[in-house]
């Protein structure tokens, strides 16, 4: 289902982080969600939307 508000402009900045194995992927995504880094996914039709972990957005940021 669409939504009809208005989308927030997206991000200027866009980041491809790559790795050599699954596992790797696997453990980078972990550590990047656990210092309160959002999963932003894609459905077929390219709409992007976020898996947030709402515990974490009142973490401090790591120094």
């Amino acid at each position: 289902m669409r939504s009809t508000s208005q989308a927030e402009p997206r991000p200027r900045l866009h980041l491809n982080l790559f790795t050599d194995t699954t596992e790797e992927q696997e453990a980078e995504v972990q550590q990047l969600v656990s210092l309160g880094a959002w999963l932003v996914l894609a459905d077929p039709d390219g709409n992007l939307f976020c898996v947030v972990d709402l515990s974490a957005q009142w973490r401090q940021p790591v120094a």
